[in-house]
């Protein structure tokens, strides 16, 4: 059984095309043996589900056992959320070295395969904790693409230290093919016109964009929580304030979602009575647990009530209208303050306010972008209006009724 169980009972084909869309821009790969009612039901869809891809970019690929979906290359004006560049050099040595392995293989032989390659690039290997780490979190990427299966064991036995864990691992060859983008920047021998292990900024760069600056927003709305109007070109910022409550508006629908639109951006929302979990976003905000994860989240809220009812708005240095700035020695003091009014929180993070705060940082700006941090003499927070739709009215820890799609923005 799959795990998205069956698609269509009871629903008309309109709703059940938005909610294989929103699956397939948050999963862009489904797999046969884990997937299949869900590829069986893109398969039936397959030609309202490229229209409604393409209008935001994406090319659609439908295989018996496998439905890829390829993203568009961000475009230049667009804020990237940073990278794990470590997991980012695993993922593609380990993708390399698949190639030559056979189809049946143990993780040691992988690994072993893995750091020749690096060897061949002159990439020093430590097999430290945090090489590990990025090494396994590689791994498991690849397993979800589903280029990887476990037949025996998990691929985080690899974090034990042993040279040759216990895991037996599937290699499905064919799916290597769909790893790499489809249209990479050639030259006139059909290499690389870049190379992207000298120059990685210039290789993305160089891949192709969608030329409409109307794809190019609607691609980022079905991407990104919100859409900040200080990170789009003139072209951009002209097809959001012309057609954006209009084409970007009736686009918004088909995914089953609303389009919010103010002076600082917009946003697709996800309204209460659509919300489905099984095709919500990247990722839950905030956490539904009291572990570490469930700490961070909830000193995350509790921090943006904080900026939203002192902060300073549109000062010096603000990213835009409305965004609200605080000095990192403020935001250190106030965990520290709400670390000792909850006693749940974990107690290494309790104990570690510069810690705490990196972690809560490492939620609102690269997952969520809803922070904004500038340099100089002393280091400024800016957090985005946007994050005013999650502001709480006590300091309950949070529960599953109020958690939900940060990627596509749930309406609470």
């Amino acid at each position: 059984m799959s795990a998205y169980g069956a698609w269509g009972q009871g629903a008309d084909e309109e709703e059940v095309v938005w909610q294989l869309a929103r699956l397939l821009k948050t999963r862009a790969w489904l797999v046969g043996g884990r997937d299949d009612a869900a590829i069986d039901a893109v398969y039936r869809h397959r030609e309202a589900l490229r229209e409604v891809l393409a209008a935001v970019g994406c090319t659609l690929v439908v295989d018996p056992d496998l439905v890829r979906v390829y993203n568009p290359a961000p475009p230049l004006s667009a804020r990237l959320p940073e990278g794990d560049c470590a997991l980012g050099v695993w993922f593609w040595l380990t993708v390399g070295a698949l190639e030559s392995l056979p189809g049946r293989v143990r993780l040691g032989q992988v690994a072993a395969a893995a750091r020749a390659c690096a060897a061949e690039i002159e990439l020093p290997v430590t097999q430290s904790r945090a090489e590990l780490s990025a090494f396994a979190a590689a791994l498991r990427r690849l397993c979800v693409c589903g280029v990887l299966e476990e037949l025996e064991g998990r691929v985080e036995a690899l974090l034990g230290g042993e040279e040759d864990p216990p895991v037996l691992l599937k290699v499905h060859h064919t799916r290597l093919l769909y790893v790499l983008p489809r249209k990479v920047p050639v030259d006139s021998w059909g290499q690389w016109a870049v190379d992207p292990a000298e120059d990685p900024a210039g290789w993305l760069a160089g891949l192709e964009r969608p030329a409409d600056a109307g794809v190019r927003v609607c691609a980022m709305l079905a991407d990104q929580a919100v859409v900040h109007a200080g990170d789009l070109d003139e072209d951009e910022l002209r097809w959001l304030s012309d057609k954006g409550p209009t084409d970007g508006a009736a686009l918004a629908q088909s995914f089953g979602l609303a389009l919010e639109h103010r002076l600082e951006g917009a946003a697709w929302v996800m309204p209460q009575e659509t919300y489905e979990e099984r095709v919500a976003g990247r990722f839950p905000f905030p956490a539904r647990n009291r572990s570490k994860a469930g700490t961070v989240s909830h000193a995350a809220l509790l921090l943006i009530d904080g900026f939203v009812c002192e902060g300073e708005r549109g000062g010096v240095g603000a990213p835009g209208p409305g965004w609200c700035g605080m000095p990192k020695s403020w935001v250190v003091g106030r965990l520290g303050e709400l670390a000792r009014r909850h006693a749940w929180w974990s107690q290494d993070l309790r104990s570690d306010l510069p810690r705490l705060a990196q972690d809560v940082r490492g939620v609102l700006e690269p997952e969520a972008d809803l922070l904004r941090v500038a340099g100089g003499f002393e280091e400024w927070w800016w957090l985005s209006p946007a994050a005013a739709r999650w502001t709480v009215l006590s300091e309950q820890p949070p529960v599953p009724a109020v958690s939900g799609d940060v990627a596509k923005g749930v309406e609470r």
